[in-house]
């Protein structure tokens, strides 16, 4: 099984973002987040997003009426900020998600979505704690775990994992939710099965070779207590 370092994956999200001229990466909201914003009440209210992507599901929330804040690692929202009038009064940070500490009880809704797997079982138990604790009682938060994780490359066919990723199945995510979320009320736990081939855009200047993956999205709705 080949090992490949984890840093380069800021160099391929950096190239994947700034190749998307349209300001769309990801495509349409994924049907788990849908029904999350179905349960979500109209706006106004504080959302943050961490590991906002483009910016699909903030603006799916912006629609809604919250007012939103949104951290990733690159400057991902560099081509949709432009081309999406929904973004155009997005907050937007530029750093490292371990480093960051978002305001203690400051956020209606809190979303971290397609991102936990790319940490450490380690690392996210300094990350999850963070993420609770921004959130306002009475809040609402959407968190997935992408589990049962394998990858391979397109050409040769070689199987290969990151040097620092959560590696959890389905039964240990659901357990890791469970025993995370003890102050919210679980209404919704969703699983959901993908397979993508990447890049997704045109970008040819990538540090590694496209490669395909697939896993199952372990994905919780959540609302805080008051």
């Amino acid at each position: 099984m080949k090992v490949v370092n984890s840093c380069v994956l800021k160099e391929w999200y950096d190239s994947e973002y700034s190749a998307c001229d349209n300001g769309t990466l990801f495509g349409e909201l994924r049907g788990e987040f849908k029904q999350f914003l179905d349960s979500l009440p109209d706006g106004p209210g504080q959302a943050l997003e961490l590991g906002c992507g483009d910016g699909r599901n903030l603006t799916a929330l912006a629609r809604k009426g919250y007012s939103l804040s949104g951290v990733d690692m690159v400057d991902s929202t560099v081509q949709s900020r432009k081309h999406n009038p929904w973004l155009r009064e997005l907050n937007f940070q530029q750093t490292d998600i371990l480093n960051y500490l978002p305001a203690h009880e400051s956020y209606d809704v809190l979303v971290c979505s397609e991102v936990l797997h790319f940490f450490t079982r380690e690392e996210l138990l300094q990350v999850i704690p963070k993420i609770i604790s921004a959130v306002k009682p009475g809040g609402y938060i959407f968190l997935d775990l992408l589990s049962d994780l394998t990858r391979y490359f397109q050409e040769s066919g070689e199987p290969f994992i990151w040097d620092k990723e959560a590696g959890l199945s389905i039964q240990e995510s659901e357990g890791f939710f469970d025993a995370w979320l003890g102050d919210f009320d679980i209404y919704s736990f969703n699983k959901f099965f993908d397979k993508q081939s990447w890049p997704l855009s045109n970008s040819d200047n990538l540090p590694i070779d496209p490669y395909t993956w697939q896993g199952t999205y372990v994905s919780v709705c959540a609302r805080k207590r008051q």
